[in-house]
Parts: structure tokens; C-alpha cells; sequence
């Protein structure tokens, strides 16, 4: 009903990524942002000012400089290697309490996953339905993957970082259950999801890419070397080992291997492995540097073995990459098997190999893929197509609420 939809107000709770940003600009556009609780580095409170501007109304710098404390004393306890993320848990409790104060009357809370529970609270005191966005699978399997590949390649728990701390995971299953939906971006998150009991308030929204600034090159790159890439976090849970295996095996004249990503600790020894000399580790890369290595590549490779779906694979597509990807990423939402390239079985270094070998060996069929990629991202996953799914979403919770005499 537009005129439920027009009088709608939002809080939003959000950090850096470039689709919440997106999300707020449309709703302050349309005149329904209430306030913004941001968390990109610290705890900021911002309230609209018009269609474009925002107003800081509080900064919590305090925030800052404890959590730095916080780290660096937990960093220096006997021990500490044993749950080394551990911080985790107290600062986002902190944030969250911190920003909690400022939740005024509104008809939606949307938050994102893991900072948002005594938001909540607060949120339900004025009636506000809410919405619990999470970027990944649920918890639940995300652990259990992650605890699969510390045994498979002999790397205690302890020291791999995607662990995620007992408390953090009963923090996030808590804002599942008082949440009235879940946003996922992936069908195989939602499946996640309806496996640990929450399918009649999980929804599936289609992440997005800001294909203005990832453009694919303005001139074919040439083939000496073939490089493929791959973007995220250099660590386990990426599927990394078997990208290296695979590799390895493939041995390509005239190929380079570029891994964009901090570099896990337990991924070191891993590495000293398997990787040739003609792999090449990027380190951290700026949204600028990040778009050059996809332009100066003709393949993206993303072995993963637990996703929601990746926001790399958006970026490459925008920038006229094929796609290689395992069915547990999240592809299969957005690449189309021999159009937009490849989705593989997870964990399987020999379905790797043979779609790499294939892009080597089939340049011009590879190009197409990737011009294909490009127009799939127009067509289906620009930030308009996500600000448009998740503004879909607002408007059908209203209704129902309305229906329902909410």
C-alpha cells in the first residue's frame, strides 16, 4: 500500500559496506530515514538533514580508544592465543549498548548481525518491526565449516581465525529469534537458516555492486601473462588449499596466481607448501587498487567453502571477469553454468584445476563469459537492485503488520 510505504520511518544500524550506505541514501531521498546508527570504526549517531545531508549527533570516541586497550591488553594475557578474537564479544556488547541509547520511535529497525540485540530491545519498546540482516550462513554452519577444514589440514582451532567465540554465536542466535525477518543474500544462506528453525522469517536479498566504479578495462588485457585472481581473506575457510593444490598441479606457462587478502596465520605454513613462485600475495588492496588487479586479470576463482554470497564476486563480474566458484559461495545465484562461467564442487581440487585449464586453453570463450558477467551485474545486481529488493522488503513487512491490525 504506497501510502503505508510513504509514511514508513527507518533507523538503520550500519557499518562501511558500500549496499548499507546505498540503503540509506534512498531511504533519506524518500524522506524515511529516521536516524542512523553507524558503526564503521567506532559508534557514530547520524541524523538526516534534508534529502542529501546528515547530521552527527554523537560521536563515542571513547569507544575507540577502549577497544584499542581492550585488544592490545588481551593480545599481551598468557594464553590469549587460545580464543584470540575473543575481544570481539565485549566490544560489539559495548557498541551495541552505546547505540541502544540512541533508538528513537520508528516502524523499522534494520540491523546488521551481532551488534544489534539491545537495539533491539529498545527498538521493540516503540513497536518497530525488525529486521536482522547477515551477511553470511547462519552461525551454526559457519563454525561447523570452519571446524571441517581445521581438521582436514591439521590446523588447531585455536589459531584459525574464522573461529567463531561460544558467546558471540548465542548473542547472534538471540537476534534471530526476537528478529521478525532475517535478511540472507543467498538461496544456500536461506537454507542455512531454515535449518536451524528459522524458515518463516528468512528472505533472500540478492546483494549488489556499485558497477559505476567497477568497470571492466577499456581495452582487451593481453593474454602474457593468463592471471587469475582471487579477493577476500587469505585463510581456511576460503578454500584457499585447494586453490594453491590446484594450481600446483596445473603448473601454467606464462600464469600468474594473485591472492588479494590479509593472509591468515594458520594459512603460512599452507602456503610455504604449495605455492609456486608464480603465485603472488597482494596484501590488503584500497576499492582503487582492488578494481586494477580485476582489470588486469582475465579470471576470478573463488574456492570458498562457506559463504552467504561474496561481494568479490559482484566486483568481478562489474568488471568483466568470468567466474570460477563453488556451489557453496553463493554463486549459484548469480552465475549461470557456461555463461558467466563456472560453479564447482567445493573441496575439490580437480574440478578447480579443470575449470581453470579451461579458461587458459579457451581465451576468446572466456572473454564472452566475462562481457556476459558485466550484463548480468546491469541486468540484476547494480546497488539500485538491492536498495530495491530491501526497500521491497520494508514495504511487505508493513503490510502484514497492517493486516494483520499491527
Amino acid at each position: 500500500m504506497p501510502s503505508a510505504l510513504n509514511s514508513l520511518s527507518v533507523t538503520l544500524s550500519m557499518g562501511s559496506q558500500p549496499i548499507q550506505k546505498a540503503v540509506a541514501e534512498r531511504l533519506q531521498r524518500d524522506g524515511r530515514l529516521r536516524r542512523i546508527l553507524a558503526f564503521p570504526a567506532g559508534v557514530e549517531i547520524l541524523d538526516p538533514t534534508g534529502a542529501e545531508g546528515l547530521e552527527l549527533v554523537r560521536s563515542y570516541r571513547r569507544y575507540r580508544v577502549i577497544n584499542r586497550l581492550m585488544w592490545a591488553a588481551w593480545r599481551r594475557l598468557p594464553g590469549s592465543w587460545r580464543a584470540w578474537n575473543m575481544p570481539i564479544v565485549l566490544s560489539t556488547a559495548y557498541a551495541d549498548r552505546l547505540a541502544s541509547r540512541w533508538v528513537p520511535p520508528c516502524a523499522i529497525f534494520h540491523g546488521w548481525t551481532g551488534n544489534c540485540l539491545a537495539c533491539i530491545k529498545r527498538a521493540r519498546q516503540f513497536g518497530a518491526l525488525v529486521m536482522i540482516e547477515q551477511a553470511t550462513a547462519h552461525p551454526n554452519d559457519w563454525q561447523e565449516a570452519v571446524l571441517e577444514e581445521c581438521e582436514r589440514f591439521g590446523v588447531r582451532p585455536t589459531e584459525c581465525r574464522a573461529i567463531l567465540p561460544v558467546p558471540l554465536m548465542r548473542r547472534m542466535e538471540r537476534e534471530f529469534e526476537q528478529a521478525d525477518a532475517i535478511i540472507v543474500p543467498s538461496q544456500i544462506a536461506c537454507k542455512s537458516f531454515e535449518r536451524a528453525g528459522y524458515a518463516d522469517r528468512t528472505i533472500v536479498a540478492h546483494g549488489g555492486v556499485d558497477h559505476h566504479f567497477f568497470t571492466p578495462p577499456s581495452r582487451p588485457v593481453p593474454r602474457d601473462p593468463f592471471r587469475v585472481c582471487y579477493a577476500g581473506r587469505v585463510e581456511l575457510l576460503k578454500g584457499i588449499p585447494y586453490l594453491l593444490q590446484a594450481w600446483n598441479q596445473l603448473a601454467l606457462a606464462k600464469a600468474e596466481l594473485v591472492l588479494i587478502g590479509e593472509v591468515a596465520f594458520e594459512m603460512r605454513s599452507l602456503i610455504a607448501q604449495w605455492a609456486l613462485p608464480n603465485v603472488r600475495l597482494a596484501g590488503f588492496l584500497s576499492p582503487i587498487e582492488l578494481a586494477k588487479v580485476y582489470r588486469d586479470s582475465h579470471l576470478l576463482v573463488f574456492p570458498s567453502v562457506n559463504e552467504g554470497l561474496a561481494r568479490v564476486l559482484f566486483e568481478a563480474m562489474s568488471c568483466g571477469l568470468p567466474v570460477v566458484a563453488t556451489e557453496l559461495s553463493g554463486a549459484v545465484d548469480c552465475i549461470t553454468e557456461g555463461i558467466e562461467g563456472a560453479v564447482v564442487a567445493a573441496r575439490s581440487v580437480p574440478a578447480l584445476a579443470v575449470a581453470i585449464l579451461w579458461h587458459y586453453n579457451n581465451p576468446e570463450s572466456s572473454a564472452a563469459m566475462g562481457t556476459a558477467a558485466r550484463l548480468k551485474i546491469e541486468r540484476q545486481f547494480t546497488l539500485s537492485h538491492y536498495v530495491d529488493r530491501v526497500t521491497g522488503i520494508y514495504r511487505a513487512a508493513v503490510d502484514k503488520s497492517l493486516a494483520a491490525g499491527g
